[in-house]
């Protein structure tokens, strides 16, 4: 899944059109220069038809976002480090109507997620620091992948960051089944070979 960032609207849809064609769904990374140093999505944006799209919350306030992605995101992708009451913010989000998963920075034991995976739709794991675009993959993190495939062997656990074919090859033999993709694709001269080479390397 393509993961984009865009400092406006054009730039945003310049992405998507780039993607249209290759994939059809869409990570949309939100970054509020609080929660990480960057910004990104910090517009009233414009999302075309064509994909389905899920937000990842890398920012100080994420329910304050719902309202303006209702309808428009299938699902919302909260980091537990920002909630003061994670089963309130789980059920928020979904009575706004969205599907849930709940994101792990690097440094958060996947022991503070483990009391919530039978009330979420899945378990993100970053395996590079947040808001760190196109930073260097972090191996040990797959130890936290290996770990919640192990406390529940259904659960849909997502990787994101640093996703190169042989990082995304070592993800899904940890356990992971769905990888965010994003300077390796974004950032290459041919993104359906890109995209293609990173569908072999975990197929």
């Amino acid at each position: 899944m393509p993961a984009v960032i865009a400092g406006d609207q054009s730039e945003l849809g310049e992405l998507l059109s780039r993607l249209r064609g290759v994939a059809n769904r869409v990570m949309l990374d939100f970054m509020d220069g609080e929660f990480v140093s960057g910004t990104s999505l910090q517009f009233d944006l414009h999302l075309p038809e064509g994909f389905s799209y899920e937000a990842h919350l890398m920012v100080r306030r994420p329910l304050s976002y719902l309202a303006r992605l209702s309808g428009r995101v299938e699902t919302v992708i909260l980091h537990i480090e920002t909630l003061d009451d994670v089963g309130r913010a789980i059920v928020s989000t979904r009575r706004a109507g969205f599907k849930v998963m709940l994101a792990i920075s690097p440094g958060t034991p996947v022991e503070f997620v483990a009391p919530y995976l039978r009330e979420i739709d899945g378990v993100l794991v970053m395996t590079v620091e947040p808001g760190k675009y196109g930073a260097d993959f972090l191996p040990w993190t797959l130890d936290k992948v290996r770990a919640l495939r192990k406390m529940d062997g259904r659960v849909t656990i997502e990787v994101d960051g640093g996703m190169s074919p042989d990082n995304a090859r070592a993800a899904r033999e940890a356990g992971a089944n769905i990888f965010a993709l994003g300077s390796y694709i974004i950032r290459s001269q041919d993104i359906g070979r890109a995209f293609r080479e990173l569908e072999e390397a975990i197929s």
